[in-house]
């Protein structure tokens, strides 16, 4: 990116300093006829500066371009086939050109120069070929992004198993929800599984691992008071994708990390799958002495789609002559610089 933006600088001080500049936009065209973007040439002196801008939703890919004071003829003796930059019949090659670049992240400007100084004062016929890429319509696989909002909002299939107290208040599915916010001892704000209960929670939008198991994917945040680690609790989770569950993980309250969290334990699940999109996910109570009492629980990772990449080749195109045509069997094009003038 910084590459880009210092020759783009660089670029636009030469088309507004330099008397006598003579500046031109060609068109860049995909598919013989669609164009997906601007070549703009300024030849300066013995340097040819050149900015490919592309317009959305494609993108650039790689670049090549060189320039000659000959036209491409389909002749042995020709310039553009003793250079190499032609094959025999005619065809540009264009990983031979002069400027090569590839880009990874693809861009949507690119600016550059050539040295044209032993080409003379003759009309320059200039070859300016991109790779455009852009999303397709099919989803290939699923990656993963961090999430928006973590915390889960929604729940279903509340089933309060057997209940290891009689204050009502401690079985409301709706406390669980939302950011953690039971760390002062004595605020009513989490919600008991009781002994065999199980809890179905949703978060805004599928989730899915990150496919490192260093890292939390899931992160279930537990009320116990004074984290007391002889007070035992215990859960196991379940994540539901391609229409089944499927156990990812078992958790015991007094196992979980106190780092930066009173009153609570933070039991972790590090290897929630990844490359698939989990709907929802189902904590189920294990224990028959505790009731497993939750806060609040955090997703880390959101899934995301990946979807093909159409990519194609695009020319910068000569349109004030209707093009010119490079004498192979393709439809490859130059532009003679300052013919359009």
């Amino acid at each position: 990116m910084k590459k880009f933006l210092v020759g783009f600088i660089l670029f636009s001080m030469v088309f507004s300093v330099i008397p006598g500049a003579v500046a031109i936009d060609y068109d860049i065209i995909v598919g013989q006829n669609g164009k997906v973007g601007t070549l703009a040439l300024n030849a300066v002196g013995d340097t040819l500066y050149f900015n490919y801008a592309i317009n959305s939703p494609w993108e650039l890919c790689e670049v090549h371009l060189t320039a000659l004071n000959e036209v491409p003829e389909a002749d042995k003796e020709n310039i553009w086939h003793t250079k190499g930059y032609i094959t025999k019949t005619g065809n540009p090659k264009v990983g031979q050109f002069e400027i090569n670049e590839e880009f990874d992240p693809y861009l949507t400007e690119y600016s550059g120069s050539l040295n044209i100084g032993e080409l003379g004062n003759s009309n320059l016929t200039i070859a300016a070929h991109a790779l455009v890429c852009r999303q397709g319509d099919e989803i290939m696989d699923y990656g993963y992004e961090p999430t928006d909002y973590p915390w889960a909002i929604n729940y279903s299939n509340y089933i309060n198993g057997s209940p290891d107290s009689t204050e009502s208040w401690r079985y409301d599915p709706l406390l669980c929800l939302e950011e953690s916010d039971s760390s002062n001892q004595g605020t009513k704000t989490f919600t008991s599984l009781g002994h065999g209960g199980s809890i179905e929670l949703y978060f805004d939008g599928s989730i899915c691992g990150d496919g490192d198991n260093s890292t939390p994917d899931l992160e279930i945040y537990e009320v116990t008071y004074n984290q007391n680690t002889n007070w035992v609790e215990s859960i196991g989770i379940e994540a539901y994708y391609n229409g089944n569950y499927y156990l990812v993980g078992n958790a015991t309250n007094n196992l979980g990390s106190t780092t930066g969290v009173t009153n609570m334990f933070i039991n972790c699940i590090y290897d929630l799958p990844s490359g698939v999109c989990i709907e929802k996910i189902r904590i189920n109570d294990t224990l028959s002495t505790h009731d497993y009492d939750i806060d609040a629980v955090k997703a880390n990772y959101k899934c995301v789609p990946i979807y093909n990449c159409i990519c194609e080749s695009a020319w910068a195109n000569d349109t004030c002559f209707g093009g010119e045509t490079f004498p192979g069997n393709n439809w490859a094009t130059y532009v003679i610089y300052p013919e359009c003038d």
